[in-house]
């Protein structure tokens, strides 16, 4: 296997992909948290997911033009190397995918229990001023005694 380039490509890729799998089955867990309404363990999984983010970004810190030296060098790689290279991204491209679809349906999740919650403490705070507002109205007539001696 020929190799001209100094970046190892199929180290660098593997990573990528374990990384997307890691935040995918987060995201999973993360949609499973939010069903069972379990925030304590969500506040877990998101801090694990931008431990994973941070890894992201400081890998592309790294190597900011990983991919374009990538687009430059691939023909000149062993055909092998360059296949594993390009199936190990196109499996992260299918991940991202999938996490984007998890991530969309979570934040669905999110807003219809936001504003289901807001609903309820819309109606409560309504009933609440009803209740004040008779409360107040019969306080003075509740007050009063009924003479029936005279």
């Amino acid at each position: 296997m020929r190799t001209t380039s100094k970046i190892d490509y199929l180290a660098t890729f593997r990573t990528r992909r374990d990384r997307c799998r890691e935040l995918l089955d987060l995201s999973n867990e993360q949609d499973s948290l939010i069903e069972r309404d379990d925030y304590t363990g969500l506040l877990d999984v998101l801090g694990r997911k931008q431990r994973i983010l941070s890894e992201f970004a400081e890998a592309k810190q790294n190597q900011p033009e990983l991919l374009s030296h990538w687009k430059t060098e691939r023909d000149a790689l062993a055909p092998e190397l360059r296949d594993e290279c390009e199936h190990l991204l196109a499996e992260s491209e299918s991940l991202l995918g999938m996490i984007i679809q998890e991530e969309k349906s979570s934040t669905e999740q999110l807003t219809s229990r936001r504003d289901e919650t807001q609903g309820r403490l819309q109606t409560i705070t309504q009933g609440s001023q009803v209740h004040d507002a008779y409360r107040d109205s019969l306080a003075p007539s509740t007050h009063r005694r009924l003479n029936v001696d005279g």
